[in-house]
Order: structure tokens, then sequence, then C-alpha cells
């Protein structure tokens, strides 16, 4: 009888399966280290390029922080000079006001019927006081008074009968008024 001796087979096949399986797990591992180094070397790319766009956001940002604080200067500097201005048109309307009352009050009078004796101006009202005819003048003053463009709200305070001249009888009255705060539309400059 012929022995065959199958111990050497096996043992070569075990082996085999061994170099094998060493293979499998050696490239197994070769390869997870291959994507786990392309992935840190992409990611550490992508990290990088973050870096340099928040560095670059960053002096940008520092840039347009400039700039708005030069535009909040300008816009306090542009609120001033708004202020400026309107105090600036204030006073010269209130400037040419005074004259333009006057000028008004002027042509409101009863011609060579009544005289002014007084004006005094509180703030937006006017006091009256004069010398008149008859109460009948006085009464058309008011009127003119109430139909001008400067003047509102016109209230007879007081009227009595003085003795100026010889049998000469005048009517002494009191009016008072509010300015009106449009007053006639301006004339265009014209230059």
């Amino acid at each position: 009888m012929i022995r065959i001796n199958l111990l050497p087979v096996r043992a070569a096949r075990k082996r085999e399966n061994i170099r094998r399986q060493v293979s499998v797990f050696a490239l197994s591992v070769f390869l997870v280290l291959s994507v786990m180094a392309y992935v840190t070397i992409h990611l550490g790319r992508n990290i990088s390029d973050l870096n340099a766009k928040i560095e670059d956001a960053q002096g940008e940002l520092k840039k347009l922080q400039a700039i708005n604080k030069q535009v909040n200067e300008i816009k306090k500097k542009l609120e001033k000079l708004e202020a400026k201005s309107n105090i600036i048109g204030m006073l010269e309307a209130d400037r040419a006001g005074p004259v333009r009352i006057m000028d008004a009050l002027t042509s409101l009078v009863v011609a060579e019927k009544m005289w002014l004796t007084s004006l005094t101006e509180t703030g937006k009202k006017m006091n009256l006081a004069g010398v008149a005819t008859d109460n009948k003048t006085i009464a058309d003053f008011m009127t003119r008074l109430e139909k001008s463009p400067y003047f509102k709200v016109v209230d007879l305070i007081s009227s009595k009968q003085i003795k100026l001249e010889k049998d000469k009888k005048f009517k002494q009255f009191t009016i008072t008024c509010w300015l009106s705060p449009r007053g006639p539309k301006k004339e265009p400059k014209t230059s």
C-alpha cells in the first residue's frame, strides 16, 4: 500500500490561506490609510481655503467699518448743516416778518379816521391800541384784519369814548389778534 502524506498539503494550504488573509488585511489597511490620508489632505486644503476667505472677509469688514464710520460722520455733519440752515431760514423769515406786519398794518388802518397808539407782540399774540372817530371805523379795521393773511382770531377787548379836543369825542379801543403762521406766499427771489 502506498501511503500519501497529506499533511504537508494541508499545511501548505493553511499557509496559503493565512498569506491570503494577511495580504487582504494588509491591502485593506493600506486602502483605509490611503482614504484617510486623502480625506485629511482634502479637509486640510478646505480648512486653509476657508481660513484665507475668513481673513479676506475680516479685512474687507475692517475697510467697510472705516467707510461706515466716515459715512456716519458725514451724516452727523449734514444733520448739523441742515439744522443750521433751518435756523438761518427761520431767522430770515423772522427778520422780514415784523416789517411785513407793520406794512400790512399801515395798509389796513382806515386813513384819517383812526390812529394806532401802541402795538405789542408776545409770541404770536399781538395787542393793538388806538383811537378812532367812531365804532364803525373800529369794526371796519377789525374786518380788514380778519381778511388779511397776516392775522387771525381778531377780538375787540375794549372800546370807550374819550374826549381829546374841545367838544370832539373819539373812541379809544384795544384789540387782540393772533399772527398767522403762514402769511402770504413769498415772492420768488430774482437775481
